[in-house]
């Protein structure tokens, strides 16, 4: 994931936190340590992304040399960078599957002269995982760049309410369960991408504030903090 910007348009905000673990990598999106953890924050859980703190950048000390956390004594204490905006908008990747390989495109089989569903027989199973109310685009054909608003599904078949233009057999397509306004979404078990085949009412605490719809490699959710510590309310 990356720091794309703030709601607020302020510049970054660094600050640098002791480490609880290992296996930080840049990117992850921390949270507040956990209790009996030795240090000041936690990597977040693709189930949760909740008392978060911000994203990751490093893990160099101030003098710029890495540290890595340890718990032999005299070692140093492993300090990384997090960004701290409780603002954020986060960009993330969009992908397909738990380890992260590229979004699965698919190909119309049966045309669809209302522009109203896009069918493609013997493409992956559209309702399980669910992505009825997430989002449809075209990387090929009439509808090349232009998206809808998925509104329901079956097996092979997705429909929109506002039509597209008619399709034709061999178009292709990319579909996701993101959506502007969804407030979860799955992550990969590597915390840093955005799963595009997953169930997303229920998940990370990250809302989706908008999509780049591109390719099967360069289409990305920009993404902001459900459950930050920062401006914690309740």
């Amino acid at each position: 994931m990356q720091y794309l910007g703030a709601f607020s348009g302020n510049s970054p905000v660094i600050k640098r936190y002791k480490a609880s673990a290992t296996g930080y990598v840049p990117g992850i999106i921390m949270a507040a340590s956990v209790a009996g953890a030795s240090g000041q924050m936690s990597t977040s859980t693709t189930t949760a992304v909740t008392d978060t703190i911000g994203i990751l950048l490093d893990n160099g000390n101030l003098q710029g040399a890495s540290v890595l956390y340890s718990t032999t004594q005299g070692s140093e204490e492993a300090v990384f960078g997090v960004i701290v905006n409780p603002d954020a908008i986060i960009r993330a990747q969009m992908v397909t599957g738990a380890t992260g390989t590229a979004v699965t495109a698919e190909t119309v089989t049966t045309a669809a002269s209302n522009g109203l569903t896009i069918t493609a027989t013997g493409a992956a199973n559209f309702t399980s995982p669910e992505k009825d109310e997430g989002t449809v685009w075209y990387t090929s054909g009439a509808n090349v760049g232009k998206s809808r608003k998925i509104t329901s599904t079956a097996a092979t078949v997705i429909t929109v309410i506002v039509p597209f233009a008619a399709n034709a057999v061999g178009d292709t397509f990319l579909s996701s369960g993101a959506a502007i306004g969804l407030r979860f979404v799955t992550t990969t078990t590597d915390l840093l991408k955005l799963r595009t085949d997953a169930i997303n009412t229920s998940g990370a605490a990250l809302a989706v504030i908008d999509l780049e719809l591109n390719g099967t490699a360069d289409s990305y959710a920009h993404l902001t903090y459900q459950d930050c510590v920062w401006n914690y309310t309740t």
